[in-house]
């Protein structure tokens, strides 16, 4: 992007305020860097419904898991000082915690990658302490007690992608050691300082300058599981019909600061994002940069795949690095960067949602002025009509299983009619059947949800040796095999 113009603010303003109101948010904050510069900074709608106090760019929330971002930069500055290594075994780095499956060879890069076989939560016992809505910010009696008790490695390390906000306490944990300073100093001394972010910190405390967060109520997905594990839903008022009230306690980080306790602003998040166009703007050299962006855990090229901390994707008709963050009290974050176009996009909300996308992916559109995706005509092949139809289902773990199992669960492929086939799944926005297209003429394997108006859900047919499908690859690095024996909805 050469320059951004009136037309671009304008475009990108029209789109905010179409969200807010489509999607009844309190508020929301959008920063555009272009290159090293913050060239559209402005807010839509309420910092605070009650009061009715305007959003403000300027205003603090937390960013959540954008922070794993920030300690993968400061696990590759200590790589570039040769004080960590990315094959270092982690249980040698950290040889008092108890782990619980094949971890000897879990490595520093595998708890970059969210392949080190953790799941969502330490241990089972804990799995259910992480998910209840009505325990959150419950306190440990320091920052590592809750791994003291073990972590279990449901895989092998490097054989199963699971995104897990475990690994990166214990890459702070790492880190911490390694510069024999508390984890929030470092990341004070290593990034914000040098980037001039004055208005960001880690730290579980809340800031006077934070927006009051807000959240939904759990939808019909979130109450029948909630129930099946014996949680009350909570009781809860939404002040304005849609938005409940949150809640930000000291608590809520303890132990998890590596994973999610960063609190900023979207100007300060500009420095930050300067600094990824700049390829690491002196964080780390260049070519560690260029490594951390680089495909790590990339099954199919054509899907999201992950660097040493970011997400990669092709979106928006480019290549795109890029995080986002989901805090339980009621904040969402994204951060998009486009090399291509030497243009990065903050985004900050104040409620979370049980999706995003609809949100961020049409401002992230208004921003790059990129068209609605048109899918190219691609008739189902008879081989991939008489071999698709079946049921998915994640492969073993309950700890590494637990979001696609949750957001997801089985999904049918069947048929619909002579010449289509329909994609369903358990939970989630594909619960009602949808169409499922060709998507490339020149491989019968690749698939797609039509979404009109936002981009296609791409879903990959993977086949064993003897060409039968044996597999699905979808959304957020879904791998899903086959098993026709079981019922889809049970």
């Amino acid at each position: 992007m050469a320059s951004f113009t009136n037309n671009d603010a304008e475009r990108v303003r029209a789109a905010a305020a179409a969200v807010v109101a489509e999607h009844h948010l309190p508020g929301i904050s959008i920063g555009v860097v272009s290159g090293t510069n913050l060239v559209f900074c402005e807010g839509f709608g309420c910092a605070d419904i009650e009061s009715r106090e305007p959003m403000d760019p300027r205003r603090r929330q937390r960013v959540a898991s954008i922070t794993k971002t920030m300690t993968g930069f400061a696990v590759m500055a200590l790589v570039d000082e040769g004080k960590l290594a990315l094959d270092d075994r982690v249980v040698d780095r950290l040889p008092e915690i108890a782990f619980d499956g094949p971890s000897d060879r879990m490595t520093i890069r595998h708890l970059l990658t969210h392949t080190s076989g953790i799941g969502e939560a330490p241990t089972l016992d804990r799995l259910a302490a992480t998910v209840n809505p009505n325990t959150a910010g419950a306190a440990e009696e320091d920052d590592f007690a809750l791994y003291r008790h073990g972590i279990v490695v449901e895989g092998e390390p490097g054989t199963k992608w699971a995104y897990a906000n475990h690994g990166y306490p214990l890459l702070g944990e790492i880190v911490s050691r390694a510069e024999n300073a508390p984890f929030a100093d470092v990341l004070r001394r290593r990034i914000f300082e040098p980037l001039g972010m004055h208005d960001s910190d880690c730290t579980r405390g809340p800031h006077p300058l934070v927006t009051t967060c807000y959240h939904r109520a759990p939808n019909d997905d979130t109450r029948e599981l909630l129930e099946r594990a014996g949680m009350p839903p909570p009781e809860e008022t939404a002040v304005d019909g849609y938005n409940i009230r949150g809640r930000a306690v000291a608590n809520d980080h303890h132990g998890m600061l590596a994973a999610g306790a960063v609190q900023s602003t979207v100007p300060d998040m500009a420095k930050y994002a300067a600094a990824l166009l700049r390829r690491g703007g002196g964080i780390v050299r260049p070519e560690t940069f260029d490594a951390m962006i680089a495909p790590q855990w990339c099954p199919d090229d054509r899907l999201e795949s992950w660097g040493l901390s970011f997400g990669r994707a092709p979106a928006y008709g480019r290549r795109v690095f890029r995080h986002g963050g989901s805090y339980f009290g009621g904040w969402n974050s994204h951060l998009t960067v486009s090399p291509e176009d030497d243009v990065a996009v903050i985004i900050h909300m104040n409620v979370m949602l049980d999706t995003t996308t609809p949100v961020f992916g049409r401002i992230i559109r208004a921003v790059l002025d990129a068209p609605a995706p048109v899918l190219a005509e691609a008739p189902l092949s008879d081989d991939v009509l008489s071999a698709a139809p079946g049921v998915y289902e994640c492969t073993p773990g309950r700890l590494t299983n637990f979001r696609p199992s949750t957001r997801v669960g089985r999904v049918q492929i069947a048929r619909d009619g002579a010449r289509g086939l329909t994609f369903r799944s358990r939970r989630g926005e594909w619960k009602e059947a949808q169409p499922l297209r060709g998507a490339d003429a020149k491989d019968e394997n690749f698939l797609a949800i039509d979404k009109p108006g936002e981009a296609p859900a791409y879903v990959v047919l993977t086949r064993n040796a003897a060409g039968a499908v044996d597999g699905i690859r979808f959304g957020e690095l879904m791998h899903m095999v086959r098993n026709d024996e079981v019922q889809p909805w049970a």
